[in-house]
């Protein structure tokens, strides 16, 4: 048997043995470096012909074909596991030349998924399927271990037309693009806060943001080019004056020095 890395990020690890610890530690037999992942996060134990995956501490987050591992979970052969962010599975070491003509299944992703924006929960990512609750005790589909949290604080139910989130009369409220609610529909990119911890509604596949879109800056107004040379033209047009004035003087004075030799 072997974990294999889908994306490939990671080189494939041969499973000899019973037990396997898994973290960003270099003591971890299956080191990953992740910035999510503890330093023991997860440990794979050989149970008969299948595993179990086992977590540390409720704050590693894993799940096995979608669903969260709370305190251990059975897994099998092409079961898909998420731990932390990374995505791996177990293969028999001849998978890739045995074929017995059977249908493989493949584990659908979901329609929408859960984000975590803030807090120990930012990055991490939660499928969305039929009712998913929330809250502090571990019985919760997603367990949020945070002060300020209710034991079952809310519930995000999958509907034919969307989403929708409904609070369990929890003590500091739910509230859905800053406003706080008893029940409401959700759309892709709204942020659903309980007490301090924030999460985004997203599809998977779609552009991941973490603040919502500001407008862009208008360009500062400048004034039109007559108004900038107002100035200097006024300055122009006095000296022209001046100048026809002082002529048309020193004329005057030359026509009436010759009409007084004139007179005289």
């Amino acid at each position: 048997m072997k974990l294999v890395f889908p994306h490939k990020e990671h080189k494939d690890f041969e499973l000899i043995g019973d037990s396997f610890t898994i973290g960003s530690s270099d003591k971890a037999m299956i080191t990953i470096k992740d910035k999510s992942m503890h330093d023991v996060h997860a440990t794979l134990i050989k149970d008969g012909e299948d595993y179990a995956l086992k977590i540390e501490t409720p704050a590693c987050m894993a799940s096995v074909n979608g669903r969260l591992v709370k305190d251990s979970r059975e897994v099998r052969v092409g079961d898909l596991m998420i731990i932390s962010q990374v995505h791996c599975k177990i293969e028999s070491g001849n998978a890739a030349k045995k074929d017995d003509n059977k249908t493989r299944i493949r584990m659908a992703l979901p329609k929408y998924v859960l984000r975590g924006v803030s807090g120990v929960y930012f990055g991490k990512t939660f499928p969305l399927r039929g009712k998913t609750s929330l809250g502090r005790h571990s019985e919760n589909d997603i367990f949020v271990n945070v002060d300020g949290i209710s034991r079952k604080h809310a519930l995000i139910s999958v509907l034919a037309d969307g989403l929708e989130i409904e609070d369990l009369d929890s003590s500091n409220g739910t509230f859905v693009n800053g406003k706080q609610i008893t029940k409401q529909k959700l759309n892709i990119g709204d942020e659903v806060k309980l007490d301090n911890i924030r999460f985004l509604i997203q599809a998977p596949g779609a552009p991941m943001s973490d603040a919502a879109p500001t407008s862009q800056a208008k360009p500062a107004k400048t004034a039109p080019p007559a108004a900038q040379d107002s100035s200097s033209g006024n300055t122009a047009k006095w000296l022209i004056t001046l100048l026809v004035l002082a002529a048309a003087a020193g004329a005057g004075a030359w026509y009436m020095g010759l009409f007084d030799k004139f007179l005289n």
